[in-house]
């Protein structure tokens, strides 16, 4: 009887929160779901029921370039040429034992049919089927192959970065008519397909430096032998501080004439740059600060986990004769799996709601021109508050949650099982 009235004052004591949550969390999200699929631009004022219109509205493409199963065929070609070049690669790095005696024949039929493919396949090729058969055909057989190379799966970040190198390669050799051309064509007379462009091109730029640097910052508060407080307090700071007044310093430190960088440029001799006037600088420079805000939060995590791995491990390593870089590989870096998989799922959630540093640096327009600074919340803002269009704005919204619900799952499903915990 006591537990039973244990638990009703507990849910008591929880009903004005969950009350307030409902309200302004819930209510709102379910309320946006159902706009989303109503017109409310309409003369009579009234919303009107037009189903999936708003979402096939945000993804019109208007008159394409060239038709969009040519584009798909020549990155498919692409990729593959890519992916066949990798493996080859990584093939060729594993055969320097006796893996070169056992799989000879592979490793040079694999370099000398992609060799003798790629020109015809990606210079002179017109839509041919027999040869995007051909080059299907030959992807399958390195596929299959590349299930015996151990090196290729202990480096997988390292094989999926060789893909892209290649993919770039093989995308200047030939013609440009693939998936990212057609994509950037439609985003020039698409505003919303344009700011999916521009969140995911400040996305790959802001989240590995964020990383990285966080990082860096994490050890360098860890291994400092003074002023460890003061260093911890400066780098957080930044977080904890207004963004809008955060973004207001640094619309100074990007001023053209009088901004500190382009002070520091001068000393060498670099001639200043226009940092918010440069419509191809618009997300790196969004990126810089937002990195400069996120960093000091990042890195006080990374630190709380450095500072839970058993110094055993490090002594044990000295003693067997490891140097600083190879404790850091195979110490260090595995034991942090956990906190990095943490920082790099919330830092790609915040990364994609990016919104107020472009609104402050631009001065409530995004970008300086051509909507170069023009990112899905942006849009989403602009929609709605500016416009009035709020069954298109809750598509947008919507679509937007979409991507990070995928991207996030595809983060758990492929480095979750990476994740090494120390207990």
């Amino acid at each position: 009887m006591n537990k039973k009235r244990n638990y009703i004052i507990g849910y008591l004591y929880l009903i004005p929160a969950l009350v307030i949550f409902i309200l302004f969390t819930y209510w709102p999200a379910i309320y946006s779901f159902y706009l989303s699929f109503f017109n409310t631009t309409t003369s009579t004022g009234h919303a009107i029921f037009v189903g999936l219109s708003n979402y096939a509205y945000l993804f019109r493409t208007g008159q394409l370039p060239y038709a969009f199963l040519t584009a798909f065929e020549y990155s498919l070609v692409r990729f593959i040429f890519a992916f066949v070049i990798s493996i080859a690669l990584f093939a060729w790095v594993e055969s320097r034992g006796k893996y070169l005696l056992k799989n000879a024949i592979p490793l040079i039929i694999i370099p000398v049919l992609a060799i003798s493919l790629v020109y015809p396949a990606l210079s002179f090729w017109g839509g041919n089927t027999y040869m995007i058969f051909l080059w299907v055909l030959f992807g399958i057989l390195s596929f299959y192959f590349a299930k015996n190379i151990a090196f290729l799966k202990l480096h997988m970040t390292l094989f999926l970065l060789s893909i892209l190198g290649f993919y770039i390669v093989a995308f200047y050799i030939g013609n440009r008519m693939d998936l990212y051309t057609l994509f950037f064509d439609i985003a020039q007379n698409n505003s919303f397909v344009m700011s999916i462009w521009n969140t995911f091109y400040f996305v790959i730029i802001d989240v590995p430096l964020t990383i990285g640097i966080s990082l860096a910052a994490g050890l360098l508060m860890k291994n400092l032998p003074f002023f460890k407080a003061f260093f911890r307090t400066a780098f957080f700071a930044p977080y904890v501080a207004s963004i809008v007044a955060v973004s207001l310093l640094w619309l100074w430190l990007f001023n053209y004439h009088y901004g500190i960088f382009n002070f520091m440029l001068s000393w060498f001799g670099i001639p200043p740059i226009n940092w918010l006037n440069s419509a191809a600088l618009t997300m790196p420079t969004v990126a810089i600060l937002s990195i400069w805000e996120y960093f000091g939060y990042y890195g006080l995590i990374f630190l709380s986990g450095l500072q839970n791995i058993d110094q055993e491990y490090y002594e044990a390593a000295e003693i067997e004769g490891a140097n600083s870089f190879q404790r850091f590989v195979y110490i260090t870096w595995p034991l942090l799996s956990p906190i990095t998989f943490f920082v790099m799922v919330v830092s790609l959630i915040n990364a994609f709601q990016v919104f107020t540093q472009v609104y402050v640096l631009y001065n409530q327009m995004p970008g300086p021109y051509a909507n170069s600074g023009l990112t899905m919340v942006f849009y989403i803002y602009n929609t709605f508050y500016n416009e009035q269009q709020m069954g298109l704005a809750s598509a947008a919204a919507y679509i937007l949650l979409g991507i990070i619900m995928v991207l996030t799952l595809i983060q758990f499903r492929t480095t979750e099982k990476r994740v090494e915990y120390n207990i």
